[in-house]
């Protein structure tokens, strides 16, 4: 048995984490996976943000999923990369204390716009949202834990609170877009200064400096071929892009204004992906 080192790259979906996830396995030296057992994982995860599980039972249930896994890989560094895992960074840390963690973060208005557009039934779909929201009001039994419904909504006192149960899609998507990146970053005040790393998917796609700096984060030799492997898209529903109407742009301003900011976003033109 080798001591194997646990990285988790965490991001919203829809911001390169399958791309990436893909690239790390095919370099052979590490065991990369992509949302790794995530149905075991959202649903509980999402419970635990909402105060429906204490700290004692998400890392018991995270204990039975990843502890095996990493203890009986054959790789000296297992990685998962997937969007099921940024309300749990606390809990992870504190069973894995070497654990490294990476976040990846997009533009807002790619990664709502893709999943409007392209991904109409696996995310804050009304019927799914509807269900959530009257179970946890005390109505009918709990979902199960197909990820269609098992995304977070605000509670009490958190912004958007108020006006949630009347957003659209389009905002409720947008709200989780702000929720989870915020999310990270206020994990990631817990963890060192050594452990934690923050990339955006645009700058690693287009700077090879920064691709080699994310190599570097997960302990793998860099080759320039990645560099070339992360210019084509993987995981395309529909090689077309969705650029934001007016109408999109003044909700998800509305929303999204100050987390575009402080990821330094607000002073860039929503970008066209090629194909």
């Amino acid at each position: 048995m080798i001591n194997t080192q646990p990285i988790f790259i965490l991001g919203t979906g829809r911001c390169g984490t399958l791309q990436i996830s893909e690239l790390l396995q095919s370099t052979k030296v590490v065991e990369s996976h992509h949302e790794y057992l995530f149905e075991n994982i959202l649903k509980p995860a999402v419970l635990y943000k909402m105060n429906y599980i204490c700290d004692k039972d998400i890392r018991s249930i995270l204990k039975e999923v990843y502890t095996p896994a990493i203890h009986y890989s054959s790789k000296k560094t297992w990685i998962d990369s997937s969007n099921a895992l940024p309300w749990v960074v606390q809990p992870l840390y504190d069973l894995f204390p070497n654990a490294i963690f990476i976040h990846i973060v997009r533009d807002g208005r790619k990664v709502v716009s893709s999943f409007f557009n392209k991904f109409n039934n696996i995310i804050y779909d009304d019927e799914s949202v509807s269900i959530l929201m009257n179970w946890l009001e005390g109505e009918g039994i709990m979902p199960p834990p197909e990820k269609k419904y098992w995304r977070p909504t605000p509670l009490p006192g958190e912004d958007f609170y108020k006006e949630f149960s009347l957003y659209d899609r389009f905002e409720r998507l947008s709200y989780y877009w702000k929720e989870v990146n915020l999310s990270i970053q206020s994990s990631f005040a817990f963890i060192p200064e050594a452990q934690k790393y923050t990339f955006k998917l645009e700058d690693i796609v287009s700077d090879e400096c920064e691709l080699m700096n994310f190599f570097d984060a997960v302990r793998v030799p860099y080759d320039s071929k990645y560099f070339q492997a992360l210019k084509r898209p993987v995981n395309v529903a529909q090689p077309k892009n969705y650029l934001l109407t007016s109408d999109e742009k003044r909700k998800f301003n509305k929303i999204c204004h100050k987390t575009m900011k402080k990821f330094k976003y607000l002073d860039k033109d929503e970008y066209v992906v090629e194909y």
